[in-house]
């Protein structure tokens, strides 16, 4: 504590409690295969080409992952973990990558056990001949999920997209098409096909600098550096078919140069929609990843409400930072983001058994796929609204309204109204005891509903209108001879229980009306019973 002799302003530094989390990188490519030279018993970070020459002896004729680290740092990336995999015979097989019994030598996929983090799987061909097989693919998806990191698939030398897909589908996986037609430096630089993993993880690191990790690495800023074309070239119909499957494709741009023209990941329809672009998922993933690493000062803290608004500072000043660089959608943080770590988030049984759980939802910015564009001469009306509804037509929406009545569908609804109900809750306490209590549900209301509808002149609304109202009809009618019914059934009971001459004089003088009323039914067991 200082001290002051003085008259005079002070200024003392206060420590504010919170803790700040720092954003992890997010553009490390791990490369896993064979090269000529170097240590195999851990991965090793190098951060350029020349680099990687000196640690694992540069290119070789039949070792395609050094041309892939070639493009990478080519294509802008920055950092490279290399794996390298030595071949139990000849050449690299897809066995001293993801056989089973390799995952507790920690070899072969599994040697990036030994690695603390990587953002970008690349797993080049095994050999110029030979194209990684579906076992691996699919064991270094999985592997990467867990790991919280990110595939680059590779297609097969024969593969075209009218096949089936060789890999299993995932959100933390993009695969790209065609390859790539560049010189080959060991064979007089005559054009060769490589495959497009080294280019397209350098695009990513490219991008993630330069605009963020929600940016999709793909458009015109996408370029791809240090090649001279394509294997095939692709038209704009088979652009769209290879979106559809969620298969980027690579382009030439009628300008020249080529670009990366996807960001659709491997996801399934039955995963959460917005996880199906490329810069959404790894957005997920940098967040994932940066809120772990930067919450373990929490690990043994006391659990209490103290802990829990340090926690919800640092993660909602971590969070606002992104919002405020782009990274969400929404005008607002509240639109953008939420962080909760409350009594509401975790049960006292949770914070018995050492559970501290915090609540974080995120609105993540989507790319642009579809950009509609509409040209048109002016007029008197030079609003925008009124072009596009005379020249353009824009879907707005997947969804349409249905409304039906009773299995009777109306035609022409625009709008439905109401729909609400309110339930009055009553809370009791037994004896006045606070943990005792216990609601009772009351009445319920519900509101009007009201339906709109155009006025049009339709055959399909006038035959919904008549199907109700002969269904109102028959339901007045059914109701009256139902009342009918107990009202006779109630009558017979009296007489059987009055019997005796009474009940001889009114029998007979039911008889004496049943004469003029032979149809009598209902009606005529009304009058008599009304005779009493």
């Amino acid at each position: 504590m200082p001290e002051y002799l003085a008259p005079g302003v002070y200024v003392e530094e206060v420590p504010t409690g919170a803790h700040a989390i720092t954003g992890v990188p997010t553009a490390t490519a791990a490369f896993l295969g064979a090269t000529p030279s170097g240590p195999t018993n851990a991965p090793v970070l190098v951060h350029s080409f020349a680099e990687y020459q000196t640690q694992f002896g540069g290119l070789s004729a039949d070792m395609p992952l050094g041309y892939a680290v070639a493009h990478y740092f080519a294509n802008g990336g920055r950092e490279a973990l290399i794996a390298r995999v030595m071949p139990n015979g000849a050449a690299l097989t897809d066995a001293d990558l993801s056989s089973p019994g390799l995952e507790s030598q920690h070899r072969g996929l599994w040697l990036l056990d030994h690695a603390a983090r990587f953002d970008i799987l690349c797993i080049p061909p095994l050999s110029g001949t030979t194209d990684v097989g579906r076992a691996t693919w699919d064991a270094a998806i999985a592997y990467s999920t867990a790991r919280r990191a990110f595939v680059i698939v590779d297609p097969p030398a024969a593969w075209t997209p009218s096949q089936a897909l060789f890999v299993n589908r995932s959100p933390n996986a993009a695969l790209y098409y065609p390859r790539l037609q560049a010189p080959h430096p060991l064979h007089g630089n005559q054009l060769a096909s490589f495959a497009p993993c080294g280019v397209v993880a350098g695009i990513y690191a490219r991008t993630d600098a330069a605009r963020g990790v929600w940016k999709a690495p793909a458009g015109t800023e996408a370029t791809i550096l240090g090649i001279q074309g394509l294997s095939a070239a692709l038209s704009e119909a088979e652009l769209a078919m290879l979106n559809d499957i969620g298969v980027n494709g690579l382009r030439a741009l009628p300008g020249g140069g080529h670009v990366v023209w996807g960001a659709r990941t491997l996801a399934t329809t039955a995963t959460w929609e917005p996880s199906k672009y490329v810069p959404v998922q790894r957005l997920m993933l940098f967040i994932e990843a940066s809120l772990i690493g930067g919450l373990q000062w929490a690990v043994f803290e006391p659990n209490g409400e103290p802990l829990w608004a340090q926690i919800r500072r640092s993660v909602t000043d971590f969070l606002h930072g992104l919002f405020l660089q782009g990274a969400f959608a929404g005008n607002r943080p509240a639109d953008a983001y939420f962080v909760r770590c409350d009594a509401t988030t975790m049960t006292q049984n949770d914070i018995d058994n050492g559970r501290l759980i915090v609540a974080v939802g995120v609105a993540p910015v989507r790319p642009a796929e579809f950009v509609i564009i509409g040209i048109g001469q002016g007029s008197n009306d030079p609003s925008p609204t009124s072009f596009l509804t005379r020249h353009y037509s824009i879907r707005l929406g997947r969804y349409t309204l249905g409304i039906a009545w009773d299995g009777h569908p109306i035609a022409g609804v625009i709008r439905v109204r109401g729909l609400g109900q309110l339930t009055e809750l009553t809370t009791v306490h037994d004896g006045g005891e606070p943990n005792s209590a216990h609601v009772i549900v009351g009445p319920t209301k519900l509101e009007p509903v009201t339906i709109e509808r155009g006025i049009t002149d339709d055959n399909a609304f006038e035959a919904w209108a008549q199907a109700m109202l002969r269904n109102r009809r028959s339901r007045a009618a059914q109701g009256c001879a139902d009342r009918a019914a107990r009202w006779l059934a109630r009558a017979h009971g009296r007489l059987a229980a009055e019997g005796g001459a009474a009940g001889e004089i009114r029998g007979a003088r039911s008889r004496g009306r049943q004469q003029r009323h032979r149809d009598g039914g209902a009606h005529a067991g009304l009058r008599g019973t009304g005779a009493r």
